[in-house]
């Protein structure tokens, strides 16, 4: 008769080193695909300073998301947006943005999550987390949280939950207001905030075309993933040079084609 042990009946039988090494590596490899469901970027051969930056890049993103989804028409901008027009207007000095910013800081919260990985998934993925623009501040704090928990358990000696996560907030909001100030002082950076603006208000950028091969909708989050990277491709320099490529290839392609009908209609 065949016996079948348990992975923790197995485990018992190790040697006592043996034991506790094949434990911890069997919890890091646990912590680390709990936080590869909620940010699938983090490597497969996570650190805690993977998980750290992931967290941090949530509400870096999400500060750029709300700048283009309410900042452009909440915060007074010059009609001129060169640099010295922006360095002239000082915008990160005036109070409609100053507001902006502390509204956007007020939905930061870090603390510790109550959140399994299943629900921190379905919170990723819900409909009310997030539109064209992306996640909003919220949820991207409470997904924050839930990786900055996971990062928390890879550390050795490491502090307190709620001190390591006082920490990590403070960085964070830093993080936040930095991104925020350079949305109105760097060109491009404005000029792509208030082009996804116009063009997601206008429905350029249609979440309807979000939509899988076989007619099923992505998630919300899914959509604004995908309306984020489409429109930061097409800004870019590289995107406009593979679009130009592609273009260029089907006019030589339909020219070719084209001679080819002229020929076998002679």
């Amino acid at each position: 008769m065949v016996q079948i042990f348990t992975l923790r009946e197995r485990l018992a039988m190790l040697p006592g080193t043996v034991r506790r090494r094949a434990e911890a590596t069997h919890v890091r490899t646990t912590v680390i695909a709990d936080a590869r469901a909620v940010a699938p970027e983090i490597p497969r051969d996570a650190e805690a300073g993977h998980l750290e930056r992931a967290a941090r890049r949530l509400l870096r993103r999400a500060a750029q998301d709300e700048f283009a989804r309410e900042g452009v028409v909440r915060v007074t901008l010059p009609e001129e947006t060169g640099r010295a027009d922006l360095r002239r207007a000082d915008i990160a000095g005036d109070a409609s943005f100053h507001a902006f910013v502390e509204d956007v800081l007020s939905a930061v919260d870090i603390a510790p999550s109550l959140l399994e990985r299943d629900d921190a998934v379905d919170l990723r993925d819900a409909r009310g987390s997030s539109d064209a623009y992306g996640l909003s501040p919220e949820v991207a704090s409470d997904l924050a949280s839930y990786l900055l928990g996971r990062a928390h358990v890879l550390q050795e000696g490491a502090a307190e939950l709620e001190e390591y996560l006082e920490e990590q907030a403070a960085q964070i909001r830093e993080d936040v207001r930095g991104v925020l100030v350079r949305q109105v002082r760097v060109p491009l950076e404005l000029k792509v905030a208030r082009d996804r603006h116009e063009r997601i208000e206008s429905g350029e950028i249609d979440v309807a075309a979000a939509q899988t091969a076989d007619g099923d909708h992505r998630s919300p989050a899914d959509i604004g993933r995908r309306a984020r990277a489409a429109f930061d491709l097409a800004q870019s320099e590289a995107g406009r040079a593979a679009f130009g490529a592609l273009r260029s290839g089907a006019e030589r392609a339909y020219g070719r084609y084209g001679h080819r009908d002229d020929k076998d209609g002679s």
